[in-house]
């Protein structure tokens, strides 16, 4: 990282800003589909800064009172394998957390990306099971705050 304790920023989005790769597109909700997410009551999302730099996206859904899933979460592919996905992560659940009262995250990634499954129990995710039908085969996890 080029920073020893980078501080990150959560900003309300109005879209996705980051850049992605093909493959990096195909684990998230297309741009199209997170435009009209956005402004829903049950939605937050956030543009991740890096200083005055957009390095990062997420979006949550709210499930119950203190409970998000979620959604999406993404680096920008310049910013990748730096550990910046990492630290954002854990400073994000740390945000939903004193922020919101969140007492449990819930996320899914996509059955092989092992690089999503590395970041999420790096940060405390446990894998609750499977969803393996034909056209969907997820991973879904879970951090209680």
């Amino acid at each position: 990282m080029g920073q020893t304790n980078p501080i990150f920023q959560f900003v309300e989005s109005k879209g996705i800003l980051i850049h992605l790769t093909e493959e990096q597109r195909r684990q998230i909700s297309s741009f199209e589909a997170i435009k009209k997410m956005i402004g829903k009551p049950e939605i937050l999302a956030y543009d991740i800064y890096l200083n005055a730099q957009c390095v990062g996206f997420a979006m949550l859904r709210k499930y119950s009172n203190t409970d998000y899933f979620l959604w999406d979460y993404a680096m920008d592919c310049n910013f990748q394998n730096k550990g910046y996905g990492t630290t954002a992560l854990r400073q994000l659940i740390e945000f939903m957390k004193n922020k919101f009262q969140t007492k449990e995250l819930t996320t899914t990634y996509l059955w092989g990306n092992e690089h999503a499954k590395h970041i999420y129990e790096k940060v405390g995710f446990i894998e609750t099971d499977v969803v393996d039908e034909d056209d969907i085969h997820e991973v879904n996890m879970i951090k209680y705050l």
